[in-house]
């Protein structure tokens, strides 16, 4: 570099075609060296890419993140990109049936999902059943003296006429207000529509002030471990008209063809009681708001249960 006559710093000219040219060769170069550095680090990810990547949707129910978590971690483990959505349970019927969603692991049948199924089910693929005793009622804690959905109308005043729901499109609300609230002369009662983060913080703060309350629930739930509560007896089998409710997976139409190894894993899966409520508690004890570390600690000490789903 030299000084002009104003004393300003000026680039040396390179003899043969100056400095630009040569300025130039060095971007090409830099841009070469840069774009192979990117093939590499994405060298990891293009392997999942060739797997593919899948995506779960899920309701906020507990057992359904819990699952929907734990075949997350698992998929991933096998080289499978996985990404989890919240949705509602109708809009995810939905989107199952319309391929914009992969799968769903937390259908109940016959009852509680039945009327999605009758609109949905001929444009999914049921991919089997992990849980064939779950059940749906009305909890109270155990120091309630009400024993029954019947006894509800005799002790209105202490429930204030009110019964702590979840979300609104839920089957079990539907079942609680279409059927078991005419059917034992609670028409004049209100379902109170929330959330279920909300109705178990409700039931969770009316047992420590002992305060009377009715709660929507279902089994499998952590809530039954955790707390002493009881569903009240339901001697018309409204809430559950036809017997224990299984829990069913479904995938978007063409799923099988497209993953099949996942599907054959997915056949296989199955949980009982006690592994469920395993599972459920480890996600409690590490954090409901981080399900994944609970899963990862509930994976530590099943692995060889998961190895049968696998092989």
């Amino acid at each position: 570099m030299h000084r002009d006559r104003n004393h300003r710093i000026r680039p040396r000219r390179w003899r043969g075609g100056g400095w630009r040219p040569w300025l130039a060769g060095l971007v090409v170069l830099a841009t070469l060296l840069l774009a192979a550095c990117g093939g590499m680090g994405r060298s990891d990810g293009a392997g999942n890419e060739a797997k593919g990547t899948i995506e779960i949707g899920y309701i906020p129910w507990d057992e359904d993140i819990a699952v929907s978590y734990l075949w997350k971690a698992l998929l991933e483990e096998q080289g499978y990109q996985v990404k989890l959505t919240q949705v509602e349970v109708a809009p995810l019927f939905a989107a199952v049936a319309n391929g914009s969603i992969d799968l769903f692991l937390d259908v109940w049948m016959p009852s509680t999902h039945g009327q999605y199924m009758e609109r949905f089910g001929d444009r999914v693929e049921v991919l089997g059943t992990w849980y064939d005793q779950a059940d749906l009622g009305l909890a109270v804690p155990d120091y309630v003296e009400a024993r029954s959905i019947a006894d509800l109308p005799r002790y209105a005043d202490r429930f204030g006429k009110g019964i702590v729901g979840i979300e609104a499109g839920a089957g079990l609300m539907r079942v609680t207000r279409e059927s078991a609230m005419p059917g034992y002369g609670l028409d004049d009662w209100e379902l109170v529509q929330s959330s279920t983060p909300t109705m178990l913080a409700e039931l969770e703060r009316a047992i420590q002030n002992r305060e009377w309350i009715v709660v929507t629930l279902w089994r499998p739930h952590w809530a039954f471990a955790k707390y002493d509560i009881r569903y009240l007896d339901d001697p018309k089998g409204l809430m559950n008209p036809e017997g224990a409710e299984k829990i069913q997976i479904i995938a978007r139409q063409g799923f099988r063809d497209d993953f099949p190894e996942v599907a054959r894993w997915l056949e296989r899966f199955e949980l009982t009681l006690d592994q469920l409520a395993a599972l459920e508690a480890a996600i409690q004890e590490h954090g409901a708001d981080q399900p994944a570390k609970g899963v990862a600690a509930w994976l530590e000490e099943n692995r060889g249960l998961v190895e049968t789903w696998l092989q």
